[in-house]
């Protein structure tokens, strides 16, 4: 009901009702099609804004950064990055065969480039040796191998690899984001699918700047946002159809992507190519390209191949538009 209150300027009770009233539905129905008409610019900004926040996958600020740490630690403690694939658990030459033959049968594009670095009496440092696959190769081929990871257990698991290929390398248990190395040191830094775990990326990047030498290379890879596994697999199946998102955050999703995939807490930054690249503003060159697409990487579609881990023609083509790892080849 319309009330006209004393010193009501419009006097005329038939002329007041004839605006609408200020309480009816329709008449603030009308008043907010009028504001969104005028402001349709901000309107779509803000609804760009809230979804932008929902799809956020480099923001990691729910928890202090030692317990996001801790988390990592605690989840590769078990089993060790990359170590999941053998049998046997005895640290024997099969062992790490197994493990190696899995490796780089998934990752074919990694194998070849691994054979293609220059290391040869070269001053290496790997970030995030894991179960050190990729450490006994590049030791093999002659670099002067060092190398830091988060978890004691991955040291332990790595000096076991290089003893049964006779190599040797520096390596200690630290964070990547503090590298207790001086600076100019090293010729070449290495680091596959490990610094997107760090609550500060940012900050491994900028040490990585700070220890290599002038002229020196590095070769780093993180996962990619825009890929067939994130976007099918992760997001369309895993949180939407089979109801991830009543029970988690989209990155809590994220989390459990990681073997034994039961920890919801772990960092787990995605990144654009454009995005990863921008990290490496402070070196002199910096070329990034994404690569990695294996049958197993598109859940439900897998069940249509018969190796889910070797890849095919098709998927080596697309990989290159919508594989797991953005890679940036850099120098300083």
């Amino acid at each position: 009901m319309a009330i006209i209150y004393e010193g009501d300027p419009r006097a005329d009770i038939e002329v007041y009702l004839s605006r609408g009233s200020t309480h009816s539905i329709l008449g603030q129905a009308r008043r907010l099609l009028r504001a969104l008409s005028r402001y349709p610019i901000d309107t779509v900004r803000y609804l760009w804004i809230g979804a932008a926040r929902m799809f956020d996958t480099t923001s990691f600020s729910e928890r202090p950064d030692y317990l996001y740490k801790l988390e990592t630690v605690r989840n590769w403690s078990s089993v060790p990055c990359g170590s999941s694939y053998s049998a046997l658990n005895d640290f024997s030459k099969d062992h790490f065969g197994d493990i190696e033959a899995y490796r780089y049968k998934a990752h074919p594009w990694l194998r070849a480039i691994l054979n293609s670095l220059d290391v040869q009496g070269k001053r290496v440092l790997e970030i995030g040796y894991g179960a050190g696959s990729d450490h006994a190769v590049l030791a093999q081929r002659g670099g002067e191998m060092h190398g830091i990871d988060l978890t004691p257990r991955s040291l332990e698991v790595t000096k076991a690899h290089l003893a049964v290929h006779g190599c040797t390398s520096k390596l200690v248990v630290g964070d990547a984001e503090l590298l207790p190395y001086e600076v100019n040191y090293f010729d070449f830094v290495y680091s596959f699918g490990v610094i997107h775990h760090s609550p500060n990326t940012e900050q491994i990047v900028q040490e990585i700047h700070r220890v290599l030498k002038p002229g020196g290379k590095a070769f780093v890879t993180v996962y990619h946002k825009h890929s067939i596994f994130f976007w099918w697999s992760v997001f369309v199946l895993g949180f939407v159809v089979r109801g991830g998102w009543r029970r988690r955050t989209l990155r809590q999703q994220l989390s459990l992507i990681e073997h034994p995939n039961n920890n919801e807490n772990m960092v787990i930054r995605l990144y654009t190519a454009s995005q990863f690249k921008q990290l490496f503003k402070s070196f002199s060159q910096c070329t990034t390209y994404v690569r990695h697409l294996s049958p197993c990487d598109i859940d439900l579609v897998d069940l249509l191949y018969r190796d889910r881990v070797r890849q095919t023609p098709a998927l080596a083509f697309l990989q290159r538009f919508l594989g797991w790892y953005v890679v940036a080849e850099v120098t300083k």
